[in-house]
């Protein structure tokens, strides 16, 4: 359970580069719920994911998981519980490692890690089945660099690592954004099966809004730091993206505007 109460975030405070990212924001997330965010540049949503993975503090209100104030624990004090794929392919993975080495880091986030203890005949074993979830071929490669594989393939086993701990939540930041349609497809339904099968609970920032439509039981819209939709599971299946349009202009008040959900 993930609950957020009146959580703020100002950058440049007190500067004329001033700007308040996340204004009094509070939210709550049941155990397996799977939350879509979208918004215009600027909203906020990256900033969420960030203060909830403790990569950014907040300047006031209170973040909790499992009904402990998270707050004041630094980021790897908080990685056993927190997974996360980001929308850079390089970033969840480190390219010098191998496929296997890489997966026994993820099986041991947010503990001490001896790596040259990691990847045993039983881990092997796992991580050759886990991969073969994957459809990629991947489980007939673990001895090879990370580097080599290409951007779908790093996010789909940056996506696997990230689920291996069965973490309490879940952050996936535009994950797929810097993949090709057909990749960010096969990556989205990958998504979608790791965490159906798994019942994680997560948070899925995008851009797109048929995605966000399609994948989770919620949808959040942010603009300027706020919160300013929610559609819980009715509504979302009843919605359209001219629906989401609406409500954006709404909110914003300038029809203009609707292209930067795009």
């Amino acid at each position: 359970m993930l609950e957020l109460t009146d959580v703020h975030k100002t950058f440049f405070a007190g500067t004329v580069n001033e700007r308040r990212a996340l204004r009094g924001v509070n939210l709550h997330l049941d155990d397996g719920d799977f939350v879509t965010i979208i918004g215009s540049n600027g909203a906020g949503k990256s900033t969420l994911l960030n203060i909830i993975a403790g990569t950014m503090s907040v300047d006031f209100g209170t973040i909790s998981i499992n009904g402990r104030n998270v707050v004041k624990l630094a980021e790897h004090k908080r990685a056993a519980g927190i997974a996360r794929v980001f929308q850079d392919p390089q970033a969840g993975t480190s390219p010098h490692m191998s496929i296997e080495e890489n997966l026994a880091v993820a099986v041991t986030r947010g503990r001490t890690r001896f790596l040259h203890h990691g990847v045993s005949r039983t881990r092997k074993a796992r991580f050759r089945e886990e991969l073969a979830t994957l459809g990629l071929g991947l489980e007939s490669r673990m001895t090879h660099r990370v580097g080599l594989l290409s951007g779908g393939q790093r996010q789909a086993l940056s996506l696997l690592m990230a689920s291996f701990t069965h973490p309490d939540i879940l952050l996936l930041d535009e994950h797929i954004a810097a993949l090709d349609p057909e990749r960010a497809e096969l990556v989205l339904g990958l998504t979608e099966k790791v965490i159906r099968e798994s019942n994680l609970t997560a948070l899925m920032v995008t851009h797109n809004m048929e995605h966000a439509l399609r994948l989770g039981n919620r949808l959040l819209m942010m603009h300027e730091g706020r919160i300013v939709y929610e559609l819980g599971p009715a509504e979302k299946a009843g919605a359209s993206v001219d629906d989401l349009l609406d409500m954006f202009a709404s909110s914003k008040g300038v029809l203009s505007d609707r292209t930067l959900l795009g």
